[in-house]
């Protein structure tokens, strides 16, 4: 009987992110379109609401959920995460996510080549907590397949212990293990997995408490 107690006890604490997981699943599409759509309105209830307004608030919602969700599966972390640094040759792909990040409080940099995010992290008192990369852009007139690659060891030779986590395609995935040997902090292919590692890194000063 007590096993089952503590069986019951243990589903109950998994209800509400389990729900905030298909909550957000059921509502990436929707944000994704409406953060492409912008001339028209939007009747909620008795109100007409901007495809701004409606967004903004879709993103605070989903956002928030990111967060709890993410502080139940990560370790408790003693700081804040304050900024982060973003580098994707086409940020627009990841404009949901940076959205929700920012909504936690969380300061987002963009940049779009490795060269441009070295530039920034070598800024004296750099404001960076961590970094999230795509694995593949276009830098220096050609397509680098291993740009995420080559900034951990880029990084890692400059012994610089910041964490780095590569956002990406299934291809990144399949190349966890020699990012992980290069000095990476993660690889992930959903944003679910992203706000964990980050939450491990730092609490989102929304949420901070």
């Amino acid at each position: 009987m007590k096993d089952a107690t503590e069986l019951i006890k243990a589903l109950t604490g998994l209800a509400w992110p389990l729900m905030a997981g298909v909550a957000l699943w059921r509502l990436f599409p929707l944000i994704k379109e409406i953060v492409r759509s912008r001339g028209f309105t939007i009747k909620v209830g008795e109100a007409e609401l901007s495809v701004q307004e409606v967004s903004e608030s879709l993103i605070r919602t989903t956002a928030d959920l990111q967060g709890r969700l993410a502080s139940v599966r990560a370790p408790a972390a003693g700081r804040t995460l304050d900024s982060v640094l973003w580098v994707d040759d086409r940020p627009e792909n990841n404009a949901t996510e940076v959205a929700q990040l920012r909504a936690l409080g969380v300061e987002v940099t963009l940049a779009k080549s490795t060269d441009e995010a070295l530039r920034a992290l070598a800024r004296p008192n750099r404001p960076f907590d961590a970094v999230i990369s795509d694995m593949s852009r276009w830098e220096r007139t050609r397509t680098n397949r291993t740009a995420g690659l080559d900034l951990i060891r880029e990084l890692r030779a400059q012994d610089d212990p910041i964490p780095v986590f590569i956002y990406a395609t299934a291809r990144a995935l399949a190349l966890r293990e020699e990012i992980t040997n290069a000095g990476g902090t993660g690889v992930v292919g959903s944003s679910t997995e992203l706000f964990q590692l980050l939450r491990g890194v730092g609490e989102f000063p929304t949420q901070r408490t």
